[in-house]
């Protein structure tokens, strides 16, 4: 069940909301109370935690000061050194994931310390990235397992041995999205390099099709953002239209594809069973071997 940090935002009915689960949520719990020096204060956070929804408006003005400029300037080194160091993160098969949803928190406060400071409501999100360009390189596949269920979810395990390979290739700071309707590319936001993909896509929604498999060297595939990554703010590739999805049961092999962008580009196998199309300098298409 997630739990919510909720920090002031622009005047009422305007919170920012960040969610996670018990585990995280106690985490962060943890991290303001070490700033909150003001017994009654503590006391309203540790009730507000009990209940699962924490109140940041409801402290202290010079305490709520205190605990956002925290959660800015420090919360990204403690999620790296205490809540996710990285002999941690090596057990974990999404360790990238988790890390990017602590850190979103720090955006959040950055956020919130702006709106409060009276800054035109205009900036708000403007440092989101709304668009990304993308090469493909020569290099080795990040090695896994490619799982899609019956009930349409898509999934990507390294293997242990692989894990902190994948850990290189992420970066210090996670991963963010990148978001074909219910699929989702993951992207080191430090590296930029696309990882694997996620996500859903149920059977219903496939179209029947034969179609020739076009090579498929092995690489790398790096996404380079018109603004930086923000940790919890995917970008979506799909703006103006669906991507139709085509699967050729011979092969096993499903294609999802910008519209009038079929067959186009150049493949590259970034992951086992995993293969990203890119054509003028845009992502047009993912590649999933479902089997058999």
């Amino acid at each position: 069940m997630s739990k919510l940090v909720v920090l002031p935002g622009e005047g009422v009915g305007n919170d920012l909301n960040w969610s996670a689960t018990s585990a995280l949520f106690d985490d962060i719990v943890a991290f303001i109370h070490r700033r909150v020096r003001d017994e009654r204060a503590a006391e309203t956070v540790t009730t507000q935690a009990a209940s699962g929804c924490l109140f940041l408006a409801e402290l202290p003005e010079r305490v709520l000061a205190e605990v956002l400029a925290g959660l800015r300037d420090d919360l990204p080194a403690y999620v790296n050194e205490v809540i996710y160091p990285p002999a941690a993160t090596l057990a974990m098969d999404y360790p990238e994931i988790f890390i990017a949803r602590a850190k979103s928190l720090a955006c959040l406060a950055d956020l919130s310390i702006a709106l409060r400071g009276d800054v035109d409501s205009s900036s708000r999100g403007s440092e989101q990235a709304s668009a990304v360009v993308a090469h493909a390189e020569p290099g080795m596949p990040l090695r896994g397992r490619l799982l899609y269920q019956d009930d349409g979810n898509v999934e990507f395990v390294c293997a242990p041995e692989g894990r902190t390979d994948k850990s290189a290739r992420t970066g210090s700071d996670g991963s963010v999205s990148l978001r074909i309707g219910s699929l989702q590319l993951e992207v080191g936001i430090t590296t930029r390099q696309v990882l694997y993909a996620r996500g859903y896509s149920p059977r219903e929604s496939w179209n029947a099709a034969r179609f020739d498999l076009p090579d498929m060297p092995p690489g790398v595939v790096f996404a380079e953002p018109d603004r930086p990554f923000v940790p919890g703010q995917p970008v979506a590739l799909d703006r103006t239209e669906e991507w139709p999805i085509d699967h050729d049961v011979r092969s096993g092999w499903l294609r999802i594809s910008a519209p009038g962008n079929e067959g186009k580009g150049t493949l590259t196998l970034i992951a086992d069973g995993i293969a990203v199309g890119t054509y003028a300098e845009e992502i047009v298409s993912v590649w999933l071997h479902t089997g058999p």
